[in-house]
């Protein structure tokens, strides 16, 4: 079982199901994921595994609803045996993962059905909602010809919610007030440690922490928390390439090689744009997987990474597909250093940070002590336990940063006010610019008119975060958290589709 692509950092087979995730999940953006972050084959390729002599070409076998409605009865019982005996009934093929399902349930919440837009015997699909994450999901199952009694796909997507199943816009005092219960309780759960803070047109309306930011030493968050930030430092790096090219030292439509002379692979160099780098239509894939902690100590600099990772294929033909890269981004990291002349962190420090005002940003090494940096938690056999296998060296141009929400809140006016690009750049850079329109130039988008947002979400074993922004609005909303996808992220994007507008 796989995700068609991952979050910020790596997300091991254990939170393949997770979102995140970076991991999106999930939630207000998720919704337009398709295949970012909510998709995923549950046995793909199943037909070339299933040896077809088990049921002759031709033979009946189940209908695609009746593995709908096994599926939802044992995902929303939280049976581990239910979705084990559906994988057997369906696949007859092992490692199928119904411990990922189970996991992806504590974030999702079990299923509602809300329409089914097609059905035959041998396909259906079927519109569902996730109670905790309110995120609308196409399920989709197909029979296998060749086999008639297995499943050939069976995926959930993300999908826009429609109008008729939208929650209510509520007055803001009632919502605050809502959220703070939902937060407290989820403290009181220890379901959910970090930090929120809701602004309106740059005055703070709410700013909630709660939990621990370091549960061996038992130090409670505080305002001065700094969190992971994940994928969500995405933002950064694609806000120093259009300052680059809005200062005409690139242009969006160079490819790799010619800012990157000396890059490994020259059929990628030659072909892939800045463009599809920022907007996830590269091709270049992901370079997070279960052995990144064995090799993670010797990738120091963005050029170590191209150096290892480079030579790799690409998933597809540059600009066919929609695909999160992590690789992507740290190309960009990487194309940003070789422009402008000083390393990333440098560069990133002295026109983002300081141009916003931001002081407790960084990307300091796990060797460095930062004290106020939260340890990262995650959630094995019912405990919290500190989590460090998936972290870098240390941040990159494709996540892994650190920050509080104060000052994610001064990177997101300074957005807005023009501090950091020019209107018409982030315009471009906060519309839908990939094949499914679920991302721009380095920022999550969704919705038109007075709903519109952008921001950015990341999602790792022991880091969760969510950054929304609402222009025509005024409103911003933030949540960074140190433990696991999704609690934070669904209490931020409950907060978003619920504001007064």
């Amino acid at each position: 079982m796989r995700l068609q692509c991952m979050d910020s950092v790596r997300l091991s087979s254990r939170m393949a199901l997770r979102s995140a995730c970076e991991g999106f999940a999930m939630s207000v953006y998720r919704q337009r994921f398709c295949a970012l972050l909510l998709a995923f084959a549950l046995l793909p390729a199943l037909s070339s595994s299933v040896g077809a002599a088990e049921v002759p070409a031709g033979s009946s076998g189940p209908r695609a609803q009746d593995a709908v409605d096994e599926w939802l009865a044992a995902f929303n019982a939280g049976s581990l045996d239910g979705l084990q005996a559906f994988a057997d009934r369906y696949a007859k093929k092992a490692g199928s993962g119904p411990q990922d399902y189970l996991e992806f349930r504590a974030s999702s919440g079990p299923m509602k059905v809300l329409d089914v837009r097609s059905s035959t015997p041998e396909k259906v699909e079927v519109l569902v909602l996730g109670e905790n994450s309110e995120r609308a999901m196409l399920l989709t199952a197909e029979m296998d010809p060749a086999a008639p009694r297995h499943v050939k796909l069976f995926q959930l997507e993300g999908v826009p919610t429609p109008q008729q199943f939208q929650p209510a816009r509520m007055e803001l005092p009632a919502l605050l007030g809502e959220i703070t219960a939902r937060l407290n309780a989820l403290q009181a759960a220890d379901a959910l440690s970090g930090a929120v803070l809701v602004a309106h047109d740059g005055k703070v309306l709410m700013q909630w922490q709660g939990g621990l930011a370091n549960r061996e030493q038992r130090v409670p968050v505080d305002a001065q928390t700094q969190f992971r930030l994940a994928s969500s430092n995405k933002m950064f790096t694609a806000v120093a390439i259009l300052q680059l090219a809005e200062a005409g030292r690139l242009t969006l439509d160079d490819t790799i090689g010619k800012r990157l002379a000396d890059y490994p692979n020259e059929g990628v160099a030659g072909t892939v744009t800045i463009r599809q780098l920022l907007n996830h239509t590269s091709g270049l894939g992901d370079f997070f997987g279960d052995d990144f902690e064995h090799y993670a100590a010797s990738l120091r600099t963005h050029d170590d990474y191209v150096q290892h990772f480079a030579k790799d294929p690409p998933q597809f033909s540059a600009g066919s597909q929609d695909g999160y890269s992590n690789y992507g981004f740290i190309v960009l990291g990487r194309i940003i250093e070789v422009v402008s002349g000083q390393t990333y962190y440098h560069y990133v420090n002295d026109h983002i940070l300081r141009a916003a005002g931001m002081t407790a940003t960084g990307f300091e090494p796990e060797s460095v002590d930062v004290p106020h940096r939260a340890p990262g938690y995650t959630r094995v056999k019912g405990q919290w336990l500190s989590e460090t296998r998936s972290l870098p060296w240390r941040g990159t141009a494709a996540g892994g940063g650190y920050s509080t929400v104060g000052d994610m809140l001064k990177f997101a006016e300074a957005l807005r006010a023009g501090t950091l690009v020019s209107p018409a750049w982030l315009q471009q850079a906060t519309r839908p610019q990939n094949n499914k329109g679920w991302y721009g130039y380095g920022f999550m988008v969704q919705g038109e008119g007075r709903q519109r947002q952008f921001g950015h979400e990341g999602g790792a074993p022991g880091s969760n975060s969510a950054i929304v922004v609402m222009p025509e609005q005024g409103y911003v909303l933030i949540g960074l958290a140190n433990v696991d996808p999704d609690a934070m992220g669904n209490v931020i994007n409950y907060i978003a589709r619920r504001v007064p507008l």
